[in-house]
């Protein structure tokens, strides 16, 4: 089981991806905003992070992005949008970041990217 963070000023897409999150037998942490969401990730137990990168407190796109990375110390980030932009496209093919999805987004690519995240090696949620 993982601790999955999760980021969104909305609430029926935080709600909407906590109870994915449950389903997959994770544990489910909610933060509507910036500040925190970042208070949150300072609990060295939260194993993945999945953030709107638009949200009513943050800072431009880029400075988000990189304090959500900062603070992660290499958790795997799923960044998501309604919103896209190539700037963030870029950010995660170089692997910055472990996927950028689109609002509207596949419940089973949610599913897989859970998948992958909390089990790569290496990662805090790996089995042993």
């Amino acid at each position: 089981m993982a601790n999955i963070l999760i980021i969104d000023d909305d609430v029926a897409v935080r709600e909407y991806l906590a109870t994915l999150v449950t389903r997959l037998r994770h544990r489910a942490f909610q933060a509507a905003t910036c500040a925190e969401g970042l208070e949150q990730l300072a609990n060295p137990t939260i194993d993945v992070v999945i953030a709107d990168i638009y949200l009513p407190d943050s800072p431009s796109l880029h400075q988000w992005v990189d304090q959500l990375k900062k603070t992660a110390a290499g958790r795997p980030l799923i960044l998501i949008t309604g919103e896209p932009s190539e700037e963030l496209a870029a950010k995660a093919q170089r692997g910055e970041i472990m996927a950028f999805l689109a609002k509207p987004f596949e419940l089973a690519f949610i599913k897989g990217l859970l998948a992958r995240a909390t089990s790569s090696p290496g990662s805090p949620a790996a089995p042993k």
